[in-house]
């Protein structure tokens, strides 16, 4: 049997559409087409319905659907546990963490690991799509969760705090502390669009927004053009000098640094690790609004 089809088969099983597999697998749909059929000729069997909806396991494919998951499992332990016998200070190190959110904060520590370590070739991955620390989507994650998962060691790293932040040139046209009388406007993210939930604890919460822009970076450029007033970070929102913090940091997430028990002695991931740990203090500092 080609197992490289059982990866196809499994993608397939776990996203029920052709499109999402294709996706997931940065493949087109004609190879993972090809390699259903392949694999359906090689056991004789069929594996799918082939519905207008999306495919549908058969029996036979729902009898393979374990096996497969546990050779799938038992591969990526073993790819786990080859890497984890790595001891040179050298080779690539995937790390991924937040777009927007945490980018200002972490890349200048991130340089420093690089000039630290020539040989270790860092490659960042910036994105709110959660990677796979299973599958080696990524070595170490820096991830805004609640709720880390089990299987995964790691430490955290501190609590974002988020505030609000305008221009003085805001404030003087549009005094926002005035409730009474007042044009001010938030910048608008979240849903819904009209009154998004987080203005419900946040300072001001009877102002309106003005636009929805789902992205940190561009609420704070917002908010430096005098468009109105974010609610951002304060390790973002304190980086730029012509923003003024209308409110008290309110804590919201924690942030932790996350990797994979397998590759606890891998050497690069061991000094990646120790390196930010020892920058909790700094790091704290920033998200907390202390900075």
């Amino acid at each position: 049997m080609n197992w490289d089809n059982l990866k196809y088969f499994l993608a397939v099983a776990q996203n029920s559409s052709m499109r999402a597999a294709a996706k997931r697998l940065k493949v087109s749909h004609t190879t993972i087409s090809r390699h259903i059929d392949e694999l359906e000729n090689q056991l004789n069997v069929k594996l799918f319905d082939r519905l207008p909806d999306g495919f549908r396991l058969t029996q036979s494919g729902s009898e393979l659907l374990p096996i497969a998951l546990q050779t799938d499992d038992n591969l990526l332990s073993f790819g786990r546990n080859v890497t984890g016998r790595d001891a040179a200070l050298e080779g690539k190190l995937i790390v991924t963490f937040p777009d927007g959110m945490i980018v200002d904060l972490m890349m200048p520590y991130i340089f420093e690991f690089m000039e630290n370590h020539p040989q270790i070739f860092v490659k960042t991955i910036t994105s709110l799509q959660t990677l796979d620390l299973s599958r080696r989507e990524a070595d170490v994650a820096i991830r805004v969760t609640q709720n880390p998962p089990e299987h995964l060691i790691g430490r955290k790293l501190g609590t974002l705090h988020q505030a609000a932040y305008a221009t003085q040139k805001y404030i003087d046209q549009h005094s926002p502390i005035d409730d009474l009388n007042t044009s001010a406007k938030w910048i608008g993210w979240g849903v819904p669009e009209e009154r998004p939930k987080w203005k419900k604890g946040a300072v001001f919460p009877h102002l309106d927004t003005v636009g929805s822009f789902n992205n940190i970076d561009i609420q704070v450029a917002a908010a430096r053009r005098s468009l109105g007033i974010a609610y951002v970070p304060c390790s973002q929102g304190d980086l730029h000098t012509d923003l003024i913090r209308l409110s008290e940091p309110k804590a919201s997430f924690d942030i932790w640094l996350l990797s994979h028990a397998d590759l606890r002695a891998t050497a690069r991931v061991r000094a990646f690790r120790q390196y930010i740990i020892r920058k909790i203090p700094e790091i704290e500092l920033a998200i907390s609004g202390r900075r």
